[in-house]
């Protein structure tokens, strides 16, 4: 069911500016989470679809202009979505659900199509996935372990109580049971290597 072109389209963005945790890799991810949910939640498949593949693209852009990538990256949405042949009304549900996804910035999704691409994106976060991706992030900006541990608390060991959809609720159970366990056996081995 994934649009080739708009494949197409997300490959090249990744392929000059691909780095860290927002990758083509998560993009895919991230797709096939929404997609999974999507298709048990009734919703527009055609609009998730294309607004868990166009999530993130705008992510390069935000390190240089400093505005969030969930607004770059729905107005960048908007030309390969008229050529691929969607509706106006369509784009717009799509500009909204990758307007909302963004945990940080503490919106709420206007529709269940950025609520299923919020839960997809926010699954992707945590568990094993999430943890080698918050690790590689944290290698990148050079925080080392304080600063993964400084987000493990601030952001991802809270996003298993932040979904909306009951099968995100349960997929996030299981995959916060492994962030818990490997955070606490981090600071363990810390504080083992502080006290010898």
């Amino acid at each position: 069911m994934i649009d080739e072109r708009i494949d197409e389209f997300v490959k090249s963005v990744f392929l000059i500016s691909e780095k860290g945790a927002h990758s083509y890799d998560h993009t895919k991810r991230v797709y096939s989470l929404a997609m999974s949910i999507g298709s048990k939640a009734g919703v527009d498949l055609k609009v998730l679809g294309a607004a868990a593949q166009l999530h993130d693209i705008g992510r390069p852009r935000e390190a240089q202009t400093g505005e969030s990538h969930s607004v770059i990256s729905g107005e960048m949405s908007r030309p390969i979505l008229r050529e691929v042949g969607y509706t106006e009304h369509e784009i717009e549900l799509v500009v909204q659900a990758i307007r909302t996804h963004r945990f940080s910035e503490s919106l709420t999704p206007t529709s269940i199509e950025g609520e299923v691409l919020s839960d997809a994106d926010k699954l992707d976060a945590i568990g094993a996935i999430g943890v080698f991706r918050a690790i590689v992030q944290a290698s990148m900006t050079g925080v080392g372990i304080d600063g993964f541990l400084s987000h493990a608390d601030e952001k991802l060991l809270k996003l298993h109580k932040m979904m909306y959809t009951e099968q995100a609720k349960t997929l996030a159970e299981k995959r916060h049971v492994i962030l818990d366990r490997f955070v606490s056996q981090l600071r363990e081995e810390i504080q083992s290597n502080v006290e010898n």
